[in-house]
């Protein structure tokens, strides 16, 4: 068996670089043997036809998406368009990490890739065909456009001419008119300001029709000067709702709709011939106002009532439920058989009997109520106790006050005796401002 060649004497045989050798191994234009060498035979056949053996190394050299889509001048987005539509496979795939990700390399022949040329090239002749007609469809729709937005223009003017109020006319046209063409021509004059917060569903229509006569700027400029003047004196004529409903004295959704109004605002002149004569439907409205706010007072007297006697009746329940709980000395004493005055004296910290506590006790009997003996030794006990309990805290509270009468005596430089037993406490601040003004007891010399 021949020996094989190495890659390198490959290479210098074939002058080719390390992945054109790899390639045509791949591929199978080199056949390599088991032990990674070069088939001799094959590495001769290459060097006998050495261009066309290049060209069969070019029709398999790998290209990624990009590099095929410069292949063939097109964009990457069209060479993908392309290949989904011709069922081009990818030779080899490849994943690799970049920009934090996982991304997919997908390699394609280049042999495959220049063989979609002509549908490159079909493709293109479609789409300049494809651009050709939509230019042409469009240049017709433009023509028709242009000539409806003419007609259109025209049929704006008349009804301009139709719905344009009269300088001296209603103020609410006026005043409608005018925030039309404000809002068409987007300048809003420093009179006419508070205009452009107060909306009305009548103004978008009126603006819609302006831009459709297509006017020219200056045109729309000039009618608002003309009108802006008459507008400036009716805006202060506006009232606010809030206003409005409180001159009125009822809400402003029950004023009726066919009352002249811009937005929400209503006029001062009607406002104030309503107030001053009510019409039927002011009367009938506060009427109903006067109503609704009896029957909202009713019921919410109803309700402080129901809430009450709810309470009344908790605090009720609850005061029956702490004295069925609570048992007499008597009842108690009878249930163990001990005189009541013994049983008084062993009543828990609580100072009564509850019913709770009296089951406890008779589930699990403690042995001092067996009998009375032991009952009265216990409450000998507890006497004792507390007495016990109550010297000790007298001689702890009288061992207090020495203690502290013995740092003010020494803090201020007085005998002992002169120190009072109901002397406060020795704090750091209070023997400084006792230093600063010392108390009677301090100051007072004892008689020779």
């Amino acid at each position: 068996m021949a020996q094989g060649l190495g890659r390198n004497t490959v290479r210098q045989t074939l002058g080719l670089s390390v992945w054109e050798i790899e390639l045509a191994a791949t591929t199978g234009l080199l056949r390599r043997l088991p032990d990674r060498t070069f088939d001799p035979v094959s590495v001769r056949a290459a060097e006998a036809d050495i261009e066309h053996f290049r060209q069969l190394l070019a029709a398999e050299r790998r290209c990624t998406v990009t590099e095929a889509s410069a292949r063939l001048g097109v964009s990457s987005d069209r060479f993908k368009r392309i290949i989904a539509a011709t069922g081009l496979a990818p030779v080899a795939t490849e994943e690799i990490r970049k920009y934090g990700r996982i991304l997919t390399v997908r390699y394609y022949r280049a042999a495959d890739v220049d063989a979609l040329a002509d549908h490159v090239h079909a493709d293109t002749e479609l789409r300049a065909a494809a651009r050709a007609v939509s230019r042409s469809e469009a240049a017709r729709k433009a023509v028709q456009t242009r000539k409806l937005n003419l007609e259109r223009a025209v049929a704006a003017r008349a009804e301009i001419e139709t719905i344009k109020p009269a300088f001296d006319a209603d103020c609410v046209r006026v005043l409608l008119w005018t925030a039309a063409l404000m809002t068409a021509v987007d300048i809003w004059p420093g009179p006419l300001s508070p205009i452009r917060r107060m909306a009305d569903p009548r103004i978008p229509p009126l603006a819609e029709i302006l831009r459709d006569a297509r006017l020219s700027r200056t045109d729309l400029e000039a009618m608002l000067a003309e009108f802006t003047p008459r507008s400036a004196e009716l805006v202060p004529l506006l009232v606010s709702p809030k206003d409005a409903e409180r001159e009125l004295g009822v809400p402003v959704e029950m004023i009726p709709a066919e009352l002249p109004r811009f937005g929400d605002h209503l006029l001062a002149p009607l406002l104030r011939e309503a107030v001053s004569s009510p019409p039927p439907w002011l009367l009938r409205a506060r009427a109903e106002v006067e109503l609704r706010r009896a029957v909202q007072a009713e019921e919410r007297r109803a309700v402080e009532e129901a809430s009450r006697q709810r309470r009344a009746e908790r605090a009720a329940v609850d005061q029956a439920a702490r004295v069925a709980s609570r048992l007499s000395d008597e009842s108690v004493a009878e249930l163990f058989g001990i005189p009541p005055d013994v049983i008084r004296r062993l009543r828990p910290a609580s100072g009564r009997w509850t019913a709770d506590h009296v089951a406890r006790l008779l589930r699990k009997t403690p042995p001092w109520l067996h009998d009375e003996s032991a009952a009265r030794a216990e409450a000998d006990r507890r006497h004792h106790r507390e007495a016990d309990r109550r010297r000790h805290r007298a001689e702890r509270k009288a061992s207090r006050r020495l203690s502290w009468r013995v740092l003010w005596a020494e803090a201020l430089g007085v005998p002992l005796d002169r120190v009072p037993g109901s002397v406060g406490r020795p704090t750091r601040a209070a023997i400084e401002a006792a230093r600063r003004e010392p108390p009677r007891w301090a100051r007072e010399t004892p008689p020779d």
